[in-house]
């Protein structure tokens, strides 16, 4: 499933923007405009993101979720300060997901992204929190720049908001887990049970 509205509206949320990054999605009335949205629906549909953002539709929310990417380092700025996240010990792993909530009920939803929000494992029952980047990250001097197993993650989705009809807020969510691990499913556990699968469980069961 990809995002099928366009017509949809980001919000800022908290003292820093950098905490929940949004953007402003325009509702979309020009028909030459329409015209070239259902061309791109069209080529979506044929599956050109298949692999990268996977969707799921709750009764109140979806969870769209791009594909996990391990990396060494993960590093953000925050009040112009560099801070920089890497795996906890030698047998572990930082893992980053970039992932979007969508309301389309009737109501405003207020949301709560922290470590019991959401987890990263398997239907197994392997599942690991999310990690607070603010917490989690050191400040370092000078700089980084993105490169093999170095990742940028901007915007962060750590804290809380609420999420009226038809907006969408979201950016990167942080783990740190076993090395081996299958990374499998994100779990969503806010407001309601929501989990995007990112392997098929059932593929060549007997």
């Amino acid at each position: 499933m990809n995002l099928k509205d366009i017509a949809l509206y980001e919000i800022t949320i908290g003292s820093k923007k950098l905490r929940l990054g949004t953007f402003l999605k325009p509702r979309i009335e020009s028909g030459l405009l329409a015209g070239c949205l259902i061309a791109l629906l069209f080529v979506s549909a044929c599956g050109a993101n298949d692999d990268k953002d996977r969707g799921v539709a709750g009764r109140n929310l979806e969870v769209h979720a791009e594909n996990p990417i391990v990396v060494d380092k993960a590093f953000f700025v925050d009040e112009g300060e560099t801070r920089v996240i890497i795996p906890s010990a030698s047998n572990r792993q930082i893992v980053v997901v970039k992932t979007t909530i969508v309301n389309r009920t009737s109501t405003v939803i207020p949301l709560l992204v922290d470590a019991e929000a959401v987890k990263l494992g398997d239907r197994r029952g392997k599942r690991y929190e999310a990690i607070n980047p603010f917490e989690k990250s050191k400040k370092i001097n000078g700089t980084l720049s993105e490169g093999i197993k170095v990742k940028e993650i901007a915007p962060i989705f750590w804290d809380k908001t609420e999420l009226p009809r038809d907006f969408q807020v979201g950016g990167y969510l942080v783990f740190d887990i076993p090395k081996g691990l299958i990374i499998g499913t994100l779990f969503w556990d806010e407001v309601e049970y929501i989990p995007v699968d990112f392997v098929d469980y059932w593929k060549n069961r007997n």
